[in-house]
């Protein structure tokens, strides 16, 4: 009866449109459009004309479906029930959303024009929000210190989703025939520039990398300006390694011209000089750990601020060690003297977690974040609460689990108890809320699967792309993007990574590409021949 009123194929499209959009904004929408769409193919049936579909893609979708099952046959393996029934029912949808999308009729010109829409569209109401929360407008997702813009996902998922809805945008301006091209090349370069706002550098590096895969791939067009815009990617590219070698050259420079054996004794004040001049670290090229009076620096800072220099800011890092920066960035002794030249201003920024007196664009200050991570990493000296650095220790950890669970892994339930198991070996000098997972999707499944299940696994996700047709630019651009999410995060671990994956990958795949009639990803020109018609 319901399919006489509202027809099974408008269903479909409108689940798909709650996913796509939810894709960006969050769980609920995610599981309503997952459920929706699955729901409604089975009570669709005419399973053997979508048995024919999955036929005619040499089973492609149903290998990459397949993945699941290797996680559930992996229950074999394990103790922890509890966790693993949790980590199934987050990945669920790598087993329905292939076979839903791989065994569906292709969508025609209008029907993806919508659904592309509705995805741009519910990625850009995600960026205007978290642009509110970084205009304090909206309150941050988290509240911990960490100042957290992204408010549906983790910054690093969202990051990425934004890097290749802008990609997609530039591609839909150069490859394909539109009366809006002035708006979708307004809406890409917002996208970019968000990037820069929300400071991943993980979603940076994939934007470079899929956008390159663009640019390159335009030499094939007969427009003039797809012709010359390689050129100008090379100079930019160009550009940007100068720059990242001239921030590394003057983050190593000394600037500090006193002789580390004829230090100043005493401050003005007279108390004695703690020097500390075997740790050569450098604020601005000038030593941190020479020329401080504790006592005076106690005194005079608790004068001058509510929050008292035994504290932290609100980055969470100690004030102390943010102040001794701050003041050296300007060239000056820690001491009373120096806390006293202070303005008001610069007080603030020393409570907000601003190590330096020196303004540098976001970008800049995250590069020059991590080259300190790594050498505090390189030294042994700290790596709690650094992003980059603490993913080494984790990949150290990671390594330790496998060797010991080589073949056949730890199972799909125990890989958090793997995990709390080498940190009680080693700590590796983290703290116990920094003993985190790999953070990296390939070490994850190879802790969870051993050699032969991840084996298996990679069989599942590399199949489906080297049996169809050969994959257009944005199926290789959606790829690599995905692959530098692997390898930064647990991407499969969270539904939104899950959902991320797993649905654009099969749309791409299966929802507009045939193997029949050459057609192409995203072609917005004509429909993909039906394989029952």
């Amino acid at each position: 009866m319901l399919e006489k009123i509202i027809p099974h194929r408008y269903i479909y499209l409108f689940f798909l449109s709650v996913l796509l959009f939810g894709l960006s904004m969050g769980k609920i929408f995610m599981s309503i459009g997952t459920i929706g769409i699955t729901v409604n193919w089975v009570f669709e049936a005419n399973f053997h004309c979508k048995i024919a579909r999955i036929k005619k893609q040499k089973y492609s979708s149903l290998v990459l479906s397949m993945g699941y099952l290797i996680h559930v046959l992996w229950l074999l393996n394990t103790q922890n029930f509890n966790y693993a029934c949790k980590d199934l029912l987050v990945k669920l949808p790598l087993l329905l959303i292939p076979l839903v999308i791989g065994s569906t009729e292709f969508l025609n010109k209008k029907e993806l024009k919508i659904l592309t829409s509705l995805f741009v569209f519910g990625v850009l109401t995600s960026t205007l929000l978290s642009m509110l929360v970084y205009f304090n407008i909206l309150p941050p997702k988290q509240t911990n210190g960490f100042y957290q813009i992204s408010l549906f996902m983790s910054h690093i998922r969202m990051g990425l989703l934004v890097a290749f809805t802008s990609i997609l945008l530039f591609y839909l301006f150069f490859f394909q025939k539109n009366n809006n091209k002035k708006v979708i090349l307004i809406l890409a370069i917002w996208l970019v520039v968000f990037l820069f706002f929300l400071q991943s550098i993980t979603a940076i590096i994939a934007w470079l990398l899929g956008i390159t895969i663009l640019v390159f791939s335009l030499k094939n067009n007969t427009n003039i300006i797809s012709r010359v815009v390689p050129l100008f990617w090379l100079a930019g590219l160009f550009v940007s390694a100068f720059f990242i070698g001239f921030v590394y050259k003057d983050f190593y420079t000394i600037k500090d011209k006193r002789d580390l054996l004829n230090l100043p004794e005493k401050s003005t004040l007279g108390e004695v000089y703690v020097h500390d001049t075997i740790n050569n670290y450098t604020e601005n090229g000038y030593y941190v750990w020479v020329c401080i009076a504790p006592n005076e620096v106690k005194e005079s800072w608790n004068k001058r601020s509510n929050i008292s220099i035994d504290s932290i800011d609100s980055k969470g890092q100690k004030i102390r060690s943010t102040l001794y920066r701050y003041l050296t960035s300007k060239g000056l002794n820690k001491d009373a003297k120096a806390i006293n030249t202070l303005t008001k201003q610069e007080v603030k920024q020393i409570e907000s977690g601003i190590t330096s007196s020196i303004k540098y664009s976001r970008l800049e200050d995250r590069i020059r974040g991590i080259f300190l991570e790594l050498q505090l990493y390189r030294d042994g000296i700290e790596v709690n609460n650094h992003s980059v650095s603490q993913r080494l220790l984790f990949t150290q950890v990671s390594k330790s689990i496998i060797k010991d669970n080589f073949l056949f892994g730890v199972g799909i339930g125990d890989i958090n108890d793997a995990f709390k198991n080498a940190y009680l070996t080693t700590s590796m000098g983290l703290s116990k809320v920094n003993q985190k997972r790999s953070h990296n999707q390939f070490l994850s499944f190879f802790i969870v699967y051993g050699l032969v299940g991840f084996l298996l696994w990679l069989f599942t996700v590399v199949y489906p792309i080297f049996v169809n047709d050969k994959p257009q630019p944005i199926y290789w651009i959606f790829l690599v993007i995905i692959l530098i999410g692997f390898i930064s995060d647990d991407m499969l671990e969270r539904q939104a990574g899950v959902a991320i994956y797993i649905t654009l990958n099969s749309l791409i795949l299966y929802g507009v590409y045939s193997l029949e009639g050459g057609s192409k990803v995203l072609d917005l020109t004509k429909r993909t021949p039906n394989i029952n018609s």
